[in-house]
C-alpha cells in the first residue's frame, strides 16, 4: 500500500504540471488558479479535519496563527504563484526535474539559518555537499544549455490541446521564478518543522493554511489580475484544472503523502520523486508537444544524482540518531514492542511490576 501511494501521488503531481501547462497556455491566470485551488481544497478539507481531529485538535494561539500565515504565504501565495508563472516560459520537464532539487536547497536554507551542521570531515557530510553542487550544476546545465533536440517516442491517443505559441518561451526568466518558488518551499518545510510541535493537527493545519492561502492569494490576484473576465470559469479545461489541483492534488495527494510520509519518514517520500520527472518526460512531449531537449535530460539526470547523494546523506544522520538512542527506544526495537504488545498484555496485567515497569 506504501508503494502504491507513492506512485499514485508522484502520477498526480505530473498531471498537475501537465494539465497545468496546458491550462495557462488557454490564459488562465496563476492568481487565480492558485485562489480558486485552495477555495476548493478549503471546502473539502476543512470538514474532514473538524470531525477526524476534534478531540487531538489544539486551540489556536497567536504564535500557531502566525506560523500558519508565514506558512501559507510561503507555501501557497509566493510559491505557487511563482512556480505557475516560471511554468508559463518553461517546461513541464524542466519543472519536473528542478523540483527534484528541493532537498539539496533546503539543506542550504538549513545550514543558513543554522539549523544544520555541515560536517565535512565526515561522509554524510561530504555526501551531502556534493550532492548540492550536482544539484547546482544540473539546473545551470537545465538553464543556459539546451543541446540537440531528442524526438518523441511515441504518439498517444490523447492530445491536450493548448496554445503553447500564446507565451513565448524564456528560459533564463522562467528559471529565476521556479527557483525562487523552490526556496519558499524549503522555507516551508522549515516553518513546518516547527509549527508541528506546537500543533500536532496535520489535516487542520493543511485545512488552515489553504484558507490563508486563498484568502492571501485573493489580494495578490486583485492586485496583479484587475481583469475581471480572467476570474469567470467555464466548462473547460481551466475549470479542469482548477478543479483537478484543488481535490487531486491539495486534498487526495496530500493526505496520501502525509500518511507515508509518518510510516516511513521524509527520506522515503523525497526518494521516489524522480518517479514524476519520469512520467512527465515520457508523457510531456507526446499530450502537450514540449520539444525534449538534450540539456534538459541531462541537467535532469544530473539533478537526481545529487538529490539520492543528499538523502543518502540525510540518512546516515537519521542512522546516527537512532544509534544514539538507548536500545529499548530505537524505531525497530518499538516496532517489535508493538507486535509483542498484544501477546504479552495478558501477562503484564497480572504482574504488578511488568505493569509498573509499561
Amino acid at each position: 500500500m506504501l508503494y502504491i501511494f507513492v506512485f499514485i501521488v508522484q502520477t498526480a503531481y505530473a498531471g498537475l504540471i501537465m494539465i497545468s501547462k496546458a491550462a495557462l497556455g488557454t490564459g488562465l491566470s496563476c492568481f487565480v488558479l492558485v485562489f480558486y485551488r485552495h477555495v476548493i481544497a478549503t471546502v473539502f478539507l476543512g470538514p474532514l479535519a473538524y470531525f477526524l481531529e476534534r478531540k487531538s485538535r489544539p486551540s489556536i494561539t497567536f504564535y500557531s496563527f502566525r506560523m500558519i500565515f508565514l506558512l501559507a504565504l510561503c507555501g501557497t501565495a509566493i510559491q505557487q504563484n511563482l512556480f505557475f508563472e516560471g511554468l508559463k516560459y518553461t517546461s513541464p520537464t524542466f519543472g519536473s526535474a528542478l523540483g527534484n532539487a528541493i532537498p539539496a536547497m533546503t539543506f542550504v536554507m538549513a545550514v543558513l539559518f543554522r539549523l544544520e551542521e555541515v560536517k565535512i570531515k565526515t561522509r554524510k557530510g561530504q555526501a551531502k555537499v556534493l550532492g548540492t553542487l550536482i544539484c547546482t550544476i544540473g539546473a545551470l546545465v537545465m538553464t543556459v544549455y539546451k543541446g540537440s533536440v531528442i524526438p518523441k517516442l511515441w504518439s498517444p491517443p490523447i492530445h491536450i490541446k493548448h496554445n503553447h505559441n500564446k507565451i513565448h518561451e524564456d528560459w533564463t526568466k522562467g528559471s529565476i521564478l521556479m527557483m525562487t518558488s523552490y526556496f519558499g518551499v524549503c522555507i516551508w518545510l522549515i516553518l513546518q518543522a516547527k509549527i508541528v510541535k506546537y500543533y500536532p493537527a496535520p489535516m487542520s493545519l493543511i485545512a488552515l493554511m489553504c484558507f490563508v492561502g486563498s484568502l492571501q492569494s485573493a489580494v495578490a490576484g486583485f492586485i496583479f489580475e484587475r481583469n475581471l473576465d480572467a476570474w469567470a470559469l467555464g466548462w473547460n479545461l481551466q475549470l479542469l484544472t482548477v478543479v483537478y489541483c484543488g481535490i487531486a492534488i491539495s486534498v487526495v495527494a496530500n493526505c496520501m503523502q502525509m500518511w507515508y510520509i509518518s510510516k516511513k519518514g521524509p527520506v522515503f517520500a523525497a526518494m521516489f520523486s524522480p518517479v514524476g520527472l519520469v512520467i512527465v518526460a515520457i508523457l510531456s512531449p507526446a499530450v502537450l508537444d514540449e520539444t525534449l531537449h538534450l540539456g534538459s535530460i541531462g541537467g535532469g539526470i544530473l539533478v537526481v544524482i545529487g538529490l539520492y547523494t543528499v538523502l543518502w546523506g540525510k540518512s546516515r544522520d537519521m542512522k546516527d540518531i537512532s544509534n544514539l538512542l538507548p536500545v529499548e527506544n530505537r524505531p525497530e526495537a518499538i516496532s517489535n514492542e508493538v507486535q509483542q504488545g498484544s501477546m504479552q498484555s495478558k501477562e503484564i496485567s497480572n504482574s504488578k511490576g511488568n505493569a509498573g515497569r509499561i
